[in-house]
C-alpha cells in the first residue's frame, strides 16, 4: 500500500517511463506470438475441415465468456491490484496454450481431439482475457501523464498492429516451415515472458476498497461495485447510445474479417499462402490510422465528432467495394484503407472513454463497455459462418449487406446530438479536472497534507461569500 500511495502522490511526468515501457514490452512480445499462432490456426482449421461454420464456432466460443465475465473483470480491476491481475492472466494463458502445444506434438493425427481441446483453450483464454482487458485499460491511464494518453493509446494500438503485420505475414510461411506445434509452443512462451516483464512494474493504483475503513468496506459488496459501473454507463445518454451503435457496427463488421480466408479463395481465387499478407496489409492500415488519431486533434466545435463519424462512413463503404474486387492489388489497397479508418476510430473512442471516467471506476466502466459492445458478437460470428455455407460462400453479397447497414448506422450517429456531444471532448479541461482531483486541498489518506493553491483560493472565496 505504501508503494501505491507514493505513486499516486507522484504521478508520472513523462510518457516513456520505466513502468509503461515494461508493460508495453511484455505485451508487444505476447501479441507477436499470438498473431502468428492465430493466423496459423485459421489456416490449419481451413485446411483440415474447409468449414466456415467451424471458424464461426471458434469465434462464438471465444466471445461468449468475454460477454459473461468482462463486467465482473472490470469490477475486479477496481477492487484488487491490476498488476497482479495482468500477471496471473498472462501466466494462465501461457500454460493453457502450452498444453495445446503438447497435444499437437503427441497427438498430431487426432484432429477431433485437437479441435475439441482448441475450443477449450479458446474459451478459457477468453475468460482470463475478460479480467485482463479492463485491468490493463484502466492501468495505462495511471502509468502515463494525462496529456500523453492519446499517444500512449497510439503506441498500444501500434504494438497490436505491428505484431499483426509481422506475425500474420510470417505465420503463413512459418506454418509450412516449422509447423503448427512449434508455433503454438512459441505463443505459450511469449505469455510467460510477458508475465515476467510485468513483475517489475510499480503500479500507481489507489484501491478504494482497501483504503476505506473496515466498516465502510464491509458495507460495500462486489455486487454494489458492479452495479455502479452499469449505472454510470446507463445514466450517460451519449455513452449509452454510442455503445449501442458500436454493438451493431461490430455485428455487421464481423463477417468481413472472419470470412477473409474464403474471400481469398472464392473472389480473389488465390491460395492460402496470401492470407497472412492480406491480414498484414489490413493491420498496417490500422497502424497508420492509430498514428493519424494522435496527429489529428480537433478541439473546436463539432469537428472531433464529425471527423470520427466521417471515418465511420468510409469504414462502411470499404467492404461494399471490396466484395466485388477480384484483383489482389486493389483488394490489398482497400483492406489497407479499411484498416486506416478502423484504427483512427478505435484510438479516438478509447481515449475519450479513458478521459471521461475517473480512476476509481474506470475498470468497471471498461468492463461494462466490453460486455455491452460484445453482446451481438457471438451471434454475428455464428451467423457469418452459417450464412457463408448456406449461400455457397457468396462473399460479395455478405460484404455488401454488412457495409450498407454500417453506413446507415453512421448516418444515424451523425444526426444524434447526444453521441456527438459525448465524442466532442475538451482534452485540456479534463486534464485540469483530474489534476485538481488528484491534488486535493487536504488529503487525509496521506501522511502529510497536500496544499493546492487553486483549492485554497476557492476556500478563501467561499469564506468571503459567507461573510
Amino acid at each position: 500500500m505504501n508503494e501505491n500511495k507514493n505513486n499516486v502522490k507522484n504521478p508520472p511526468t513523462k510518457l516513456f517511463n520505466k513502468n509503461y515501457l515494461l508493460l508495453w514490452q511484455g505485451q508487444s512480445i505476447s501479441r507477436l506470438g499470438s498473431q502468428m499462432y492465430y493466423m496459423a490456426m485459421v489456416i490449419w482449421i481451413t485446411n483440415q475441415t474447409g468449414s466456415a461454420s467451424l471458424l464461426g464456432l471458434m469465434g462464438v466460443i471465444g466471445a461468449i465468456p468475454a460477454l459473461l465475465f468482462t463486467s465482473i473483470g472490470g469490477t475486479f480491476a477496481d477492487r484488487f491490484s491490476r498488476k497482479i491481475i495482468i500477471i496471473i492472466s498472462d501466466i494462465l494463458k501461457g500454460l493453457t496454450i502450452l498444453s495445446l502445444a503438447y497435444l499437437f506434438y503427441n497427438y498430431s493425427d487426432s484432429t477431433q481431439l485437437l479441435i475439441t481441446w482448441l475450443m477449450v483453450v479458446v474459451a478459457f483464454s477468453s475468460v482470463v482475457q475478460s479480467f485482463f482487458t479492463p485491468a490493463i485499460s484502466a492501468l495505462v491511464t495511471e502509468l502515463v501523464p494525462k496529456d500523453k494518453l492519446s499517444t500512449a493509446n497510439t503506441l498500444g494500438q501500434s504494438s497490436v498492429q505491428i505484431s499483426q503485420i509481422f506475425g500474420w505475414s510470417l505465420s503463413s510461411t512459418l506454418y509450412f516451415i516449422i509447423g503448427i506445434p512449434l508455433l503454438t509452443l512459441i505463443n505459450g512462451l511469449t505469455f510467460i515472458f510477458s508475465a515476467f516483464s510485468e513483475l517489475f512494474i510499480k503500479v500507481p493504483q489507489k484501491i478504494t476498497a482497501l483504503s476505506e475503513s473496515s466498516n465502510v468496506k464491509s458495507n460495500r459488496s462486489f455486487k454494489t461495485d458492479f452495479k455502479e459501473g452499469i449505472n454510470y454507463v446507463w445514466k450517460d445518454s451519449g455513452l449509452k447510445k454510442l455503445i449501442l451503435a458500436s454493438v451493431f457496427i461490430s455485428f455487421c463488421s464481423t463477417p468481413i474479417i472472419l470470412l477473409l480466408p474464403f474471400y481469398l479463395k472464392v473472389v480473389l481465387q488465390i491460395n492460402e499462402s496470401y492470407l497472412g499478407l492480406l491480414f498484414s496489409v489490413n493491420a498496417l492500415g490500422i497502424f497508420v490510422g492509430s498514428i493519424l488519431a494522435s496527429i489529428i486533434k480537433s478541439k473546436k466545435g463539432n469537428n472531433k465528432a464529425k471527423v470520427i463519424i466521417l471515418f465511420m462512413m468510409l469504414n462502411a463503404i470499404t467492404p461494399i467495394i471490396l466484395g466485388f474486387m477480384n484483383n489482389v492489388i486493389f483488394a490489398s489497397i482497400l483492406l489497407f484503407l479499411g484498416g486506416v479508418w478502423s484504427g483512427f476510430i478505435q484510438v479516438n473512442i478509447r481515449t475519450i472513454l479513458q478521459l471521461r471516467t475517473k480512476s476509481n471506476i474506470r475498470g468497471r466502466v471498461f468492463g461494462v463497455v466490453g460486455t455491452l459492445a460484445g453482446i451481438l458478437t457471438p451471434l454475428a460470428m455464428a451467423l457469418s459462418g452459417v450464412v457463408a455455407d448456406l449461400t455457397n460462400k457468396n462473399i460479395p453479397l455478405i460484404y455488401g449487406v454488412s457495409g450498407v447497414i454500417m453506413f446507415g448506422i453512421s448516418i444515424i450517429i451523425w444526426f444524434n446530438k447526444d453521441i456527438k456531444d459525448f465524442l466532442n471532448i475538451n482534452t485540456d479541461s479534463i486534464i485540469v479536472e483530474e489534476n485538481e482531483e488528484n491534488h486535493n486541498f487536504f488529503d487525509i489518506n496521506e501522511p502529510e497534507a497536500i496544499i493546492n493553491i487553486a483549492a485554497m483560493k476557492r476556500f478563501e472565496e467561499g469564506l468571503k461569500k459567507n461573510k
